[in-house]
């Protein structure tokens, strides 16, 4: 097994995740300042950024947790969410950042979480699978098999 197969392993990522979600849990419990960088293509916002600030972003990005910001984070579905302002004229917008998203904790600049796992993606075919009804995955699972059509024909 190499280490990129190791960094992608399913109990290893599982385990990096539970100790991300520990760590921020005690982050926020001691309300504590830190920032996170994050995997910008997996972080959510709404209501969605203009464009103009959209394009300042590069493809990991900090999030200072302060002050309003800081007292507004919690932990939900799996994810970091709070509300930070954009731009300008702080363009307000509720942040989603998915555990899994968060490459680094720190605080005053000090690293205090590195994540090293990799999550792998899922293919074309399992995102178009997932998006269809349990009742259609069902269908075609029961389909699939040639004994079961024989039951559904008359």
């Amino acid at each position: 097994m190499t280490l990129h197969d190791f960094l992608e392993e399913k109990e290893f990522v599982k385990s990096v995740h539970g100790a991300l979600f520990d760590t921020l849990s005690l982050l926020l419990k001691k309300d504590m300042s830190f920032s996170v960088i994050t995997n910008t293509a997996r972080v959510s916002f709404n209501p969605p950024l203009p464009e103009n600030i959209i394009k300042m972003f590069q493809k990991a990005s900090v999030f200072e947790l302060y002050g309003y910001t800081l007292s507004t984070a919690k932990i939900e579905e799996g994810a970091l969410c709070f509300e930070a302002g954009f731009g300008e004229n702080d363009f307000a917008s509720l942040v989603s950042v998915p555990i899994g998203a968060i490459l680094q904790i720190f605080i005053d600049n000090t690293p205090l979480f590195i994540n090293m796992s990799i999550e792998k993606s899922p293919s074309i075919a399992q995102k178009k699978e997932s998006g269809k009804s349990s009742y259609e995955r069902s269908l075609k699972a029961l389909l699939n098999n040639p004994k079961n059509k024989k039951l559904l024909e008359d």
